[in-house]
């Protein structure tokens, strides 16, 4: 089996069409470093199913909650191989999340990036509720197109990498994961710009989700 390694997965990469996701609450960060170093255990040691790409294990800054994001090239194949490589949470102790299937919509990254681009150290994710592919999909463009407006297309925020927008298979939810070089200039860029921007999307600042660290991997060889 495909040993963890500290490789950020790329988000947008061309053989992955669909990402599973998953959020658990942990608690504490006690719990937190036990759950995540069991998971990474089970991962380099489970067999590889035909389709999977790639997961990846993210720990919130605050130590209350774990975050897997698994890539695999077709929704069949993640279906196929069903909970097979999921973490077993209860017997960690853990209350199971919703593992939701999701495919990449639309990627923002500021006109200039740094060269060379530095590795993410900070990965805000969120979860919107929705009714339709037809509501996502507009609900993100409009969310881009008001941020344009109101901050201009360059995007020039310190410490941003990336936004990437993912609609849920079934179309009822949108799940966000950006990329930061800090988890304060993510922070800074939530408050500023993100709250604003949800509360005139109809959201509350409550729904700019939770931040998280990259803790491990594992790739397909």
């Amino acid at each position: 089996m495909p040993p963890a390694s500290d490789v950020r997965p790329v988000i947008d990469r061309g053989d992955v069409s669909v990402a599973q996701v998953e959020e658990v609450v942990t608690g504490d960060a006690r719990r937190q470093r036990s759950a995540a170093a069991a998971v990474v255990a089970r991962w380099e040691s489970d067999p590889w199913p035909a389709g999977l790409v790639s997961q990846s294990l993210f720990t919130s800054t605050d130590g209350t909650s774990l975050l897997t994001y698994a890539q695999w090239a077709s929704v069949e194949e993640l279906e196929r191989a069903g909970d097979a490589r999921r973490p077993d949470w209860r017997a960690l102790g853990i209350e199971p999340g919703t593992p939701r299937a999701y495919q990449l919509y639309r990627v923002v990254r500021p006109t200039v990036l740094p060269d060379p681009v530095p590795l993410p150290q900070c990965y805000p994710a969120a979860v919107f509720t929705m009714d339709s592919h037809d509501a996502a999909r507009k609900w993100v463009d409009g969310l881009l197109d008001n941020e344009e407006r109101n901050e201009g297309e360059d995007r020039a925020y310190p410490g941003a990498l990336a936004a990437n927008f993912h609609i849920a298979v079934d179309g009822t939810g949108i799940f966000l994961l950006s990329e930061w070089t800090s988890e304060a200039e993510a922070v800074a860029h939530i408050e500023e710009v993100i709250v604003p921007l949800l509360e005139h999307m109809g959201q509350s600042a409550a729904d700019a989700g939770a931040r998280y660290s990259f803790h491990a991997s594992v790739h397909a060889g």
